[in-house]
């Protein structure tokens, strides 16, 4: 079988949705079909065409940006011509261009599956508002046209914006998790880094700092200026009730060069000053990394603060690792938690709620720990290849 996959943002950018599209496409070549991406050339420097792990890339050279979205007559030619040699469209919304694709299947009557992956909320502002809407308007119109839509969870479909008119059409299945690794050199680097910047002997448990994971890149809807904010409320619970010597550290892996959010980027960096005695940066991790980020951890959280957040898989693969999580209360990103009772979920940007949830969980951690084996059965991707491949023959 034949199958492209339309995306806007593709490796190596990285993100929860490229994760998504990579691990799928990967495992439906492996699977002995054709895996072929359409893309957008995000970078100048990226090749046009090249192959990634039996995956082809094709990137269309785009004619200029608006937000975090382009306009882009090339991909329209590409689309034209890698639709007529597939026999499966996947189209990956959010994306403004998904119609054209969309438009192409419909006209060469291919089979048509959109994966829902989230919806886009971007910061106020004249143009952002008008990219919003037309984002929305170009996702309407490519649902009207596919034969199936998937998304992660019936928890996010029901609370949709855009999915409850097309609720015949849904079919929801978990995203592809795999389990992470530790790479003891890896783990090294970081704890080496961490302790570094953390200013605390290392080798003293006393002083041992308590580790604060957050998975993301510095974007507008990740609200890590929630956590950042509940710093004194948490340094505050510790000093007095569990040991004055001990500290913590929030450590943030992800990019730190965001598409289209530099005016938050300035935001969180001033935070980020203020704190800067808690606050460690490891930069954009590898997908290979992520274990070994996990295996520090004492906690992770997800500051989350609205729908373009519809499940975190970096939450289950913390999970995967042992490490408790904290989730704000969204449609879809609570669902981990639910099911697994492995974490805390708590309001939107509530620093107050979010310090205290933090200081119960690292006070009390042994009992946020289930059992690898249970989180596996809830959430193995092999459901989700089994899923895929079914849908894509039927």
């Amino acid at each position: 079988m034949r199958i492209l996959f339309s995306i806007t943002y593709f490796s190596p950018y990285v993100s929860g949705l490229t994760l998504y599209v990579k691990r799928l496409a990967e495992e439906m070549a492996k699977r002995g079909h054709t895996s072929r991406i359409l893309c957008m050339e995000h970078k100048n420097d990226l090749a046009k065409e090249e192959k990634i792990n039996k995956v082809a890339v094709f990137r269309a050279k785009p004619l200029f940006k608006i937000s975090k979205g382009f306009l882009s007559l090339d991909f329209i030619l590409k689309s034209f011509q890698l639709i007529q040699e597939s026999d499966v469209l996947v189209v990956n919304l959010p994306q403004f261009e998904g119609f054209i694709t969309a438009l192409w299947g419909k006209i060469f009557k291919k089979k048509i599956i959109a994966v829902y992956h989230c919806e886009v909320v971007l910061p106020s502002g004249l143009l952002n508002n008008f990219a919003e809407s037309t984002l929305n308007i170009s996702n309407y119109l490519t649902l009207l046209m596919t034969w199936r839509i998937v998304t992660y969870t019936e928890d996010f479909s029901e609370n949709s914006r855009i999915l409850s008119f097309f609720k015949k059409k849904i079919k929801t299945i978990y995203p592809p998790i795999i389990v992470p690794k530790i790479d003891k050199r890896v783990q090294k680097e970081f704890r080496e880094k961490i302790s570094h910047y953390s200013r605390f002997n290392r080798d003293s448990r006393d002083k041992k700092p308590y580790l604060i994971g957050v998975a993301a890149r510095l974007a507008s809807e990740k609200g890590i200026e929630y956590l950042l904010e509940a710093i004194p409320i948490l340094n505050s619970k510790i000093q007095e009730t569990i040991n004055k010597k001990k500290k913590f550290k929030i450590v943030i892996a992800g990019s730190m060069t965001p598409v289209g959010e530099e005016r938050y980027k300035d935001k969180i960096l001033k935070l980020v000053e203020k704190y800067k005695d808690y606050v460690v940066f490891l930069g954009e991790l590898k997908e290979e990394e992520m274990g070994s980020f996990y295996s520090l951890l004492d906690v992770l959280v997800l500051p989350s603060v609205n729908s373009t957040e519809s499940f975190g898989m970096v939450q289950v693969e913390a999970m995967l690792m042992g490490v408790p999580v904290i989730a704000t209360d969204l449609p879809g990103v609570r669902v981990p938690i639910k099911k697994s009772k492995m974490g805390l979920v708590v309001p939107v940007r509530d620093s107050q709620v979010l310090a205290e949830a933090i200081f119960l969980i690292i006070n009390n951690k042994k009992d946020y720990i289930k059992q690898r084996s249970e989180i596996e059965n809830e959430f193995t991707h092999k459901k989700t290849w089994e899923f895929y491949e079914n849908l894509l023959s039927a």
